[in-house]
Formats: C-alpha cells, sequence, structure tokens
C-alpha cells in the first residue's frame, strides 16, 4: 500500500477517534444538564441584620454531599472552605448585598451550582405602657396588671439605596404565637395590646414582609409584667412638688409645724392622678385618716408649736383602681416628729 493511502487511513481514524470522544462529551454533558438533581442555599439567621454572622449551607435531596466537591464564592472571590457544605460570613450595611454562590461536583460528575444573594435589613421594636407617670419623668411606665401598651416598629430596610417608608412595608405582627390578623397588614408599624389574664409575661414580635410574602426583617421581645407603685413627694411651700426626691424610707420632720405630702400612682391605668375610678385609703399607725384636700394629698402637722419629744409616725396608703380590681398598690414612710 502506497504511503499516500496510509497517511489518508490514519487521517480517518483520527477524525473518527476525535467524534467519538466528542459525541461522549457531549452526552455526559447532555446528562449532567438534564439531571432532576438540585442544590440550594439557606442562611441562619434568616433575616440578618447588619453586621450579622451569617451561616450558609448548601443542601440537596438527592446528591451525596459528603462526597462531593464544593467550592464557595462570596462576591465573586473564591473561598478556601472547600468540601464544607456550611461557610459563615458577616453581612454589610443595610442595604447592602453580599452574593454567596456555590458550586458542587459528585463523585458520579453531576455539577451544580446555587446562589443567593444576603441583604440585611433591620426592625426595632419600642414598646410604651400607656399608663400614668408623674410630670416630666423621664422613663417609662411599667406594664401592669390589666394595662395597656402601644408597640412601635421602626424598620430599616434599603433597596438600591433608598430607605423603604413603613407606610409602604407590610407588617405581621404576633402575639404569643397568634398572628393579629386586624392588627397585621401594609403601613401597620403600630399596635396596642392588652396584658393578659392570668398575668403573665408577653411575646411579641413583628416580621416585615415583601409582595411575595418572604421576611424582609424580624424582631421580638418578651414584655415582662409588673405591678403598679405609690410614690411619695413633698409638696413646697415655696418650690412646689419636689419631684427630685422621693420620700421612701423616711421623713425628718424635725421642728416644723407640718409639711404636705403628694402620693402618685405610677403605672396605673389612670389619665391623671385622682380619676373617678380611683380610691385612695390613708393611714397613720394602721388607723384611717382623712385626706386633706385632694385625695393624693394629706398634711401633716406637729402636736404642738414648740415639739420636744422626738416621735416616729408611720404613714401609710393603699391604691386600688375600682375599674380593674388587679391594678392595686401600698406604700408607706415613717415620719419623725420632735427634736
Amino acid at each position: 500500500m502506497s504511503s499516500y493511502f496510509k497517511k489518508i487511513i490514519q487521517i480517518s481514524l483520527i477524525s473518527l477517534a476525535f467524534f467519538s470522544v466528542a459525541s461522549f462529551v457531549f452526552a455526559q454533558q447532555e446528562v449532567i444538564s438534564n439531571s432532576m438533581s438540585s442544590v440550594n442555599l439557606t442562611i441562619s439567621p434568616v433575616s440578618p441584620r447588619a453586621g450579622d454572622s451569617v451561616t450558609v449551607t448548601v443542601n440537596s435531596d438527592s446528591l451525596d454531599l459528603n462526597s462531593a466537591k464544593i467550592v464557595w464564592y462570596v462576591d465573586n472571590v473564591a473561598r478556601n472552605d472547600t468540601s464544607n457544605k456550611s461557610i459563615t460570613i458577616n453581612t454589610k450595611n443595610n442595604g447592602d448585598k453580599t452574593t454567596v454562590r456555590v458550586i458542587v461536583q459528585t463523585i458520579d460528575g453531576i455539577i451544580k451550582e446555587a446562589t443567593k444573594d444576603i441583604s440585611p435589613a433591620g426592625v426595632d421594636l419600642v414598646i410604651e405602657p400607656m399608663s400614668y407617670t408623674m410630670p416630666f419623668y423621664l422613663g417609662k411606665p411599667y406594664f401592669a396588671p390589666q394595662d395597656k401598651i402601644k408597640v412601635i416598629a421602626l424598620p430599616d430596610i434599603v433597596t438600591d439605596g433608598v430607605k423603604i417608608a413603613s407606610k409602604d412595608l407590610t407588617f405581621k405582627w404576633i402575639k404569643d404565637d397568634s398572628v393579629l390578623g386586624p392588627n397585621s397588614g401594609l403601613g401597620k408599624d403600630t399596635i396596642i395590646i392588652n396584658s393578659t389574664i392570668p398575668v403573665r409575661d408577653i411575646n411579641i414580635s413583628v416580621r416585615i414582609l415583601d409582595d411575595s410574602g418572604n421576611i424582609l426583617a424580624q424582631a421580638s421581645k418578651i414584655i415582662a409584667k409588673d405591678t403598679p407603685k405609690i410614690l411619695f413627694y413633698e409638696d413646697n411651700a415655696l418650690y412646689g412638688i419636689l419631684y427630685n426626691k422621693a420620700i421612701t424610707d423616711s421623713y425628718y420632720l424635725g421642728t416644723k409645724e407640718e409639711f404636705t405630702v403628694i402620693a402618685k400612682p405610677f403605672s396605673f391605668d389612670f389619665l391623671n392622678d385622682t380619676p373617678s375610678q380611683s380610691s385612695y385609703t390613708w393611714y397613720a399607725n394602721n388607723n384611717p385618716i382623712d385626706a386633706s384636700g385632694k385625695a393624693n394629698e394629706i398634711i401633716l402637722r406637729q402636736s404642738s408649736s414648740t415639739p420636744t419629744v422626738a416621735s416616729t409616725a408611720t404613714i401609710s396608703l393603699d391604691i386600688k383602681n375600682t375599674d380593674k380590681i388587679l391594678q392595686s398598690a401600698s406604700g408607706s414612710f415613717d415620719v419623725q416628729f420632735g427634736q
């Protein structure tokens, strides 16, 4: 056989081998792309806030990930966590997206990938018990039995650099695992709830949802129950009520002829200190005495203008809300008379 025909035969065999390999590879790629197996990414916590540590995990119902090669990318930068089914990242500022991508190659040659964008968002809850406090009081009252409380959600959700207003967000309120349907919806960032009977702490939470029902941000708080209290103050003839210093254990009257005590019903469900549903009962050494004007006011006087014998009297007070039997308080202090 001539050398010419030998070359023709060699070229034909090489071409046949090339097309056979190409066909095999193509067939393999066809199998890979048509595989029904899939992978997906989950994150914990589900609704991270800015700066949170987030665990991203790859999952599959049909692929053996334990023996697979796994490559992670964060914002298109490869991580060194090869073959780990989870990685941990820190979220950026609110509205700044982090893109996590994973590529999985099984020992059978199947290659799958998944991508997830993580955009942190936040929401804070402000708790405002709706009960009585003294004028100029800088704190907030307790959450007393049979009391009402206002809860305000303050979302911090940014999209494309623009903060989304509450009126454009959907709020889902939950109280002790029960969805508050009438209080939930578009723009409903505030609710008012009542304390429970029997009296116990309340777990209140809110979820902010997008148009598809996905959670953008969520927060929860335990609202601890407490009891109302009575605070006593001196009503000074020159300076008025001395709110800067409550009378606690005792008051030294000394040789002064008299002084006036004002009682304030802290954290009662009252609009003012002596509403119609309030009941005040004063005692001196356990003996009932009358108020000296308003129900929450009493004037204490020396037995003589020049007392020489030191003595002590215990002044006590009971306050009740006649409309709400679980709202009541008692308080007392000692008055030291004489020199």
